[in-house]
């Protein structure tokens, strides 16, 4: 699959991935008295973990527990470490970033979006 149909394709995964993982089990998680995965943070799972413990997500990208304050393996970011204000950004437009990037996540434009994804991934150590 190349151009267009591969970009459309992966997308759907996402999606898809995202929504496999909201429901049923999302729900115990949250009265259980853990810490709900915000919905919009489910398009992760479908390609990093996001817990240590649990392991809960995909295991075909860097996990992304303990991810502020690691260096970043991204072509053309490598060495740089994940502050939350580098997080961001690359949530709204990872392709800005790093232009050459693998990760097909189209990232997120609305701001309060962004920023309950990176609290989320501020408190997974």
């Amino acid at each position: 699959m190349r151009g267009r149909f591969a970009r459309r394709a992966g997308h759907a995964l996402l999606f898809a991935a995202g929504l496999a993982l909201t429901g049923p089990a999302a729900a115990a998680e949250a009265a259980e008295g853990e810490e709900r995965i915000p919905p919009e943070a489910n398009v992760c799972l479908g390609c990093h973990t996001v817990d240590k413990a649990e392991r809960r997500g995909a295991d075909a990208a860097p996990p992304l527990w303990g991810v502020l304050g690691r260096a970043s393996t991204v072509e053309g970011l490598d060495g740089r470490v994940w502050t939350r204000e580098r997080l961001n950004r690359w949530i709204a437009n990872p392709r800005a970033m790093a232009p050459r990037t693998r990760s097909r996540f189209p990232g997120f434009a609305d701001p309060e979006t962004r920023k309950r994804v990176v609290r989320f991934l501020s408190q997974r150590r």
